[in-house]
Formats: C-alpha cells, structure tokens, sequence
C-alpha cells in the first residue's frame, strides 16, 4: 500500500502578490496542510507524536513552478513520504490542475526535535510505519545546503509577531517565505519560477531578524540573521 494522500484547495485572491503571482508563502501553506493530513493518517501526526515527546519540524523545502496558478483555479495537492533515514526522512509533493497537469513540483526534509530540549532526536524507534512509494514519481529535487555570501549593505529587518507564531512555539516555516517577500519586492518582471528554504535556528516573536540579499544573475539568495548573530533561515530564488 503507498501512502499517498491528495486533497483539493480552491486558490483566493489573499494567495496572489499584486501581479497575480501565487505567493511563495501560500504554496508552502498547501505543503504543509496536505502533509498534516497525511501524516495523521499514517499514525504519524503531531498529536501522536507528542505522545513520544517529540514533534515535527521541516528544516528544508524547493519547490519549482512548471506554470504559475490562476485565481479561482482548483488546485489537486499530492504528498508522499520516502523511507526514513536515521535523523531524517524526505517527502516529495505536486500541485496539479483540473486537468492533472502539474504545475509545482516539491520536495522536503523533516525531523523529529524533543520538546524540552529542542535538539534533534533519531526518527529510527519514533516512526514504524510502513513507507512505500513508486521510483519514477520521485521528485526529490536536489536540496543541498545553501551557501553562505559576504553580508554587506542596508539590511531589511523583519520582526515576527505572535501571529507567526505556531503550535511549537517558533515562527511557523511559511511565514519565512513572506518576510522574503516583502524584503525583496520583485518588480512585475521577476518571477519567480522556483525557491529553496534551509531553515537552521528557531525564530521567535519579537525577535528581530537582519535580512540581507545577494544577487548573482537569475539567483536571488537571502539570509535571515537572528539579534545572536546567527543564520536563522537562508532562502534562494531562482527568476526567470
């Protein structure tokens, strides 16, 4: 049996930037609710989880846009795990049309953190149940950790607000996607046709972050730094 999971989200206007284009932040949301759920149905949720004294964090995520999503549409979400390694385990989504077309294809890292702790601990003995998936549907784009660039310049500044705040207690992963939005304001020729976020140290509300950019050609690279002086989170766009 695969344990795969689909469900359906209709796309509102709140999802698109002002040029039509479907925020980074939205398409990380659809990520991770249609995880959520399947996750719970394999008796690996958070609420199963936490029985363990453990909980879910997703440390990194890309996604690429074969073809940007329209208003109104109905978009079909996919999701998949991969076998768990021993601190880590993959899972692979797609975003499809009506007509099965795909049209954002993604993959992500997750690990299991203590909750006193917060420090990393094993999924082998947490996770036993069966993952099953097919080879030619694998996505698994390649995610290697993100370079580190000279920070020079003005920085942008982000403070999270308690809004961003989720149910572990730090910034939930999708709001890292609109603080890179709103850093960066690409004009109405810079789309953005794939993004990659690492996620290294947990932000909380009120903490200040310094966003600084680097720019190479298509490549947008950006780098939040915490009030310790530490990389908090690191993201690439590609543009097109």
């Amino acid at each position: 049996m695969g344990w795969e999971l689909s469900a359906d989200y209709r796309l509102r206007w709140m999802d698109f930037d002002r040029f039509g284009r479907l925020r980074p932040s939205c398409i990380l949301d659809i990520f991770q609710d249609v995880a959520t759920l399947q996750a719970n149905d394999m008796g690996i949720g958070r609420d199963d989880m936490l029985a363990k004294d453990v909980f879910w964090a997703v440390i990194r995520q890309k996604y690429v846009v074969d073809r940007q999503p329209r208003h109104g549409e109905v978009l079909t979400a996919r999701t998949w795990p991969h076998s768990p390694r021993r601190f880590s385990f993959m899972r692979d989504y797609s975003l499809a049309d009506e007509e099965g077309n795909i049209l954002v294809r993604g993959s992500s890292e997750w690990v299991l953190m203590d909750i006193r702790t917060r420090q990393l601990t094993p999924v082998e003995g947490k996770v036993d149940a069966p993952f099953d998936f097919c080879p030619e549907r694998c996505f698994q784009e390649k995610m290697r950790k993100l370079a580190s660039f000279p920070l020079v310049g003005q920085p942008a500044r982000a403070t999270p607000s308690t809004a961003d705040i989720d149910v572990n207690g730090h910034v939930n992963n999708t709001r890292y996607a609109a603080y890179v939005e709103e850093a960066l304001d690409l004009s109405e020729v810079e789309v953005a046709s794939g993004l990659q976020m690492d996620y290294r140290q947990e932000a909380l509300a009120g903490e200040e972050l310094r966003l600084f950019t680097h720019r190479i050609g298509s490549e947008v690279d950006l780098v939040g730094i915490s009030p310790t002086d530490e990389v908090s989170f690191a993201c690439r766009l590609e543009l097109r």
